[in-house]
């Protein structure tokens, strides 16, 4: 009343500009007045809150355990008995007190010259984490409050640095015990007692007056957040291989990025029922009809106990502090934002489809079946026992990723009356696998059967008779072997009626007027041979040997096993099981071969080269990379969820060629074992943002990003990988990643992506991330992963349209047009080995790409989504389109233009366009010429 009549007194004021109400941390009982200068440029906003003068009430009369909202007065029906009201009461000394507190923090501030900056320092901490706003928070005022009862406790010394100071206050909140949440007290009075105060609220910090509990809002699952991240910063402080500023202070961690999981409660008006069905009237009365504050412990109360086990920590959204005008109405509380709740999970159990419970004749029993009602059953398992026990849904890998989303809707429907339509699951990004999918599984399910064909062939090869040398090692360098392939092989079947009968014999070949036929993906294996003398020292030579293996390799495989191989030069290829694998002889001092030159005097010189290089990538850097990210797939289950995601993200968005498959799957690595200031993502949603996070704001040019594979980089390898960053960081990639085998050089990422390309990454990932996140915490936007999955052509200046027919891997697309035709391939789950060998490793649109590249890369950019992409946007080198003297030797493509006597060449587009047409015949549909874009 006082703020209203101020309001409207200030508003015939020229010197005030506009004027909102707005309550101080939700609470609607502490309502603030806000003034802003006239004049659009109001840089600041004034907060005024009215409170009574000193000694107007007597604090006793405040005790948690009085009443001051009469029963008859609120609900107009009369009562014997009056309950506590401990959060009224609250509300009323908190408008009793500021001065007071304000006395006590200036007397501290005094005695300690870094108090303010330390203070400053730990309000930013609690920003980044999104708890120092809104209904129950540990606002600013509380930080203030927590440093002065640290130094008058003399649990910080009056001389510490600000840093020391919010180093001490971090290290205090993470070690309070949570099993009372206890709190802490600034003084302690006889009245009201500690004991009292935890009868009354959930978490309890008395202020200097020994009356007020300032944390009377606050629900113990906040206290648990807060908790929680203090003690995760805290052992990222101590990490030597983190930069404890940056990832503490610097790195936002909204509740989208960090929680696996978040449920929204969309219809607030439901908790309503809520209050009614648990017969929460007291704390209505208490809470002056908050519906939604009343609800809410007994939500979280009811999710904590069912989720149980399957999750580390429950969050909730803190109520934002609504504004609105002084001349309208307050808005109602269903007018709030959707109440969201986070999820932390604990990846080896959230997915467990089987809830056990106790023994039939356990008293807890009772309890069990009143929680679980109507889905908790008596079942007798292997070992004899007969429990309660609750079964979910979950045939597959992505249904048990959400039975936690099963869980959260059967309980709320159950217990709280809040219907499934009203609850809004935000986890459900699961694999892209899935977009344009025949078969509903997933890439997990699907690289295990793959993983399984080849841990069988290798056996096999293992146990092979009639080789002249043994083999050495077996080892898988293909993506789907270590679970990251974005569409993993899947076993197939052939239709040979599709394919021309007279040249079965050899080779499956389409009739002609046919469809391209499916794309059959070779699953690279690598087999080392024993070193021996036998081996020449001759480049050609040990070529000729590695080709005499693979015939010696397809004769015995056949011979022993049955299977259909294929032997070329540079490979033999193996039809097992519906599969095709691909397998390489390889030598280990071949590349030293290579290296290895004579000059005509004799000298033997050793120099490295790109045919080396490439051979070393090829035999022993990919299948060492992924055996090591075959491991990490074990311990994170859903590494390859993230991996999968992020690929499919890169190629939809055309980057494919410049962040390759390994610079991908080693990036995605590095958000699981170095994944300050969060904890490794527990489920492939909250990864793929933080893939998209990392990649818009890494400092590439002023750092390097080190991924420490099997924890084997020490603190003195940091150092020393920085430090050789900095000396020579004009020579290396502009993104440089160091792994353990390879720290100086970014063997990686050597060819790709330039300075460029690096920079539309980053620009069309920090849109993607802005895009996702928004239509995944906006409960009026359908979430659809896809939005970010469809390129912007605009910038590109020729459009080269494909005929869908002869694009191999249409399907996988991702918004897949409609088809009517056949490719000759089925897939099934248990496919034969032996009978003809199908078409293998044949793309029309790679090998198109690839001529485009050698006859015009001198003159465009080319770029192409590999899953199913129709369209291949061209983009002009503006320095090719620069005129160039006149050479015979350089017509190519080009057109002659004499000026002044003088003859200069010029790329001819028109023929350039032409040639398009010519190099695609039956692949191109149509070729679109922005020309409007073009400026030469």
């Amino acid at each position: 009343l006082y703020l209203a009549g101020l309001a409207q007194h200030l508003s015939s004021s020229s010197e005030v500009g506009t004027l909102r109400y707005s309550c101080l941390h939700g609470n609607r009982l502490r309502p603030v007045l806000l003034l802003t200068p006239p004049g659009k440029d109001s840089s600041f906003t004034v907060r005024v809150h009215a409170c009574p003068p000193p000694g107007f009430f007597k604090p006793n009369r405040f005790h948690p355990q009085r009443n001051n909202v009469r029963t008859e007065w609120y609900t107009g029906v009369q009562s014997a008995h009056d309950p506590p009201t401990p959060h009224y009461n609250s509300s009323v000394l908190g408008d009793l007190l500021p001065r007071a507190h304000l006395q006590f923090l200036s007397a501290v501030s005094s005695q300690c010259s870094a108090f303010t900056d330390g203070v400053a320092l730990l309000k930013v901490w609690l920003h980044q984490r999104q708890l120092d706003q809104g209904t129950g928070c540990f606002s600013g005022f509380l930080a203030s409050m927590l440093v002065a009862y640290l130094l008058t406790t003399h649990r910080i010394s009056n001389n510490m640095t600000a840093y020391q100071l919010l180093r001490n206050s971090l290290n205090f909140l993470g070690k309070i015990t949570t099993s009372t949440f206890a709190g802490f007290v600034i003084f302690k009075k006889k009245e009201p007692s500690l004991a009292e105060f935890h009868s009354a609220f959930q978490v309890v910090f008395v202020d200097p007056s020994g009356h007020l509990n300032m944390c009377s809002d606050m629900t113990a699952c906040t206290y648990k957040q807060l908790q929680h991240e203090a003690s995760l910063s805290m052992q990222f402080w101590d990490e030597p291989t983190v930069d404890g500023f940056h990832c503490l202070l610097m790195t936002p961690k909204p509740m989208i990025r960090t929680s696996d999981h978040v449920f929204q409660l969309c219809d607030l008006v439901k908790l309503q029922s809520t209050c009614k069905k648990q017969n929460l009237l007291n704390d209505l009365m208490d809470l002056s009809g908050n519906y939604i504050q009343a609800a809410l412990p007994f939500v979280l109360s009811l999710l904590q106990q069912g989720l149980g086990q399957r999750i580390h920590l429950l969050t909730h959204s803190l109520a934002p502090d609504l504004e609105w005008s002084v001349e309208s109405e307050a808005p109602k509380y269903k007018a709030q934002p959707p109440l969201s709740f986070g999820l932390l999970l604990k990846p080896e159990l959230a997915s467990c489809i089987l809830e056990k419970g106790p023994a039939a004749d356990n008293p807890k029993a009772v309890e069990f079946r009143q929680l679980w009602g109507s889905r908790s059953e008596l079942r007798r398992f292997q070992d004899g026992s007969i429990t309660e026990a609750v079964l979910w849904e979950g045939e597959s890998m992505c249904q048990r990723r959400l039975v936690p989303q099963q869980i959260v809707t059967y309980l709320l429907q159950l217990h709280a009356d809040i219907p499934e339509a009203s609850v809004r699951h935000i986890g459900g990004i699961d694999d892209v696998v899935k977009t344009g999918s025949e078969v509903p599984t997933t890439g997990e399910e699907e690289s295990l059967v793959v993983v399984q064909a080849y841990d069988d062939l290798s056996r096999k090869l293992w146990n092979l008779e009639g080789l002249p040398l043994s083999i050495t090692a077996v080892q898988g360098a293909h993506p789907a072997l270590r679970y990251t392939q974005v569409f993993p092989p899947r076993p197939l079947k052939v239709d040979y009626s599709f394919f021309d009968k007279e040249k079965i014999s050899r080779s499956l070949i389409p009739k002609e007027g046919k469809p391209c036929p499916a794309y059959i993906t070779p699953i690279t294996v690598i087999c080392h041979m024993e070193g021996s003398g036998k081996w020449p020292h001759d480049r050609l030579a040990i070529r000729h040997i590695r080709a005499a293996f693979h015939i010696r390799l397809a004769e015995l495989l056949k011979k022993q096993h049955n299977y259909t191989c294929r032997a070329c030069p540079s490979h033999l290829d193996v039809w097992k099981e519906g599969l095709a694998f691909r397998i390489q002889v390889a030598y280990h001092r071949e590349p030293q071969v290579l290296r290895e030159s004579v000059t005509p005097e004799g000298l033997l010189l050793v120099r490295d080269n790109e045919e080396a290089q490439q051979l070393e990538m090829a035999t022993i850097h990919k299948p060492l990379l992924t055996s090591t990210l075959h491991g990490l797939q074990q311990e994170h289950s859903c590494f390859g969820a993230v991996c999968r995601l992020a690929k499919r993200w890169l190629a939809a968005q055309l980057f494919s060629d410049d962040i390759t498959e390994d610079t991908a799957d080693l990036l995605v690595a590095s958000l699981f074992l170095q994944p300050a200031p969060f904890t490794p993502p527990g489920s492939p949603q909250v990864g793929f943002l933080r893939f998209l996070h990392l990649l818009c704001s890494f400092e590439w040019r002023n750092n390097p990003l080190i991924v420490n594979l099997n924890n084997e980089l020490t603190a003195a390898d940091y150092t020393e990988i920085k430090n050789g960053f900095m000396a020579s960081r004009e020579s290396l990639p502009v993104m440089f990643i160091a792994t353990p085998k390879d720290k100086k050089s970014s063997m990686w990422t050597k060819r790709a992506p330039t300075v460029q390309m690096l920079q539309r990454v980053m620009t069309v990932a920090a849109e993607s991330l802005k895009v996702l996140e928004r239509q995944l915490m906006d409960g009026k936007q359908l979430q659809d992963v896809r939005v970010v999955m469809r390129p912007p052509l605009d910038a590109y200046d020729v459009l080269i349209h494909l005929n869908p027919k002869q694009v191999p891997l249409l399907s996988q697309a991702v918004d897949p047009p409609p088809v009517n035709f056949s490719r000759g391939i089925t897939a099934q789950s248990a496919a034969q080995s032996g009978g003809s060998l199908p078409v293998i490793d044949y793309n029309p649109v790679f090998l198109y790409l690839s001529e485009l590249r050698e006859a015009f890369g001198d003159l465009a950019l080319f770029f192409c989504d590999p899953y199913g992409g129709t369209v291949i946007a061209v983009l002009w080198k503006p320095k090719a389109f620069a005129p160039a003297p006149f050479k015979t030797s350089q017509v190519s493509a080009r057109t002659v233009k004499v000026t002044s006597n003088e003859a200069k060449t010029l790329p001819n587009v028109e023929a350039i366009l032409e040639d398009f047409r010519v190099l695609g015949k039956d692949l191109v549909k149509s070729v679109e010429a922005k020309m409007d874009k073009w400026s030469f």
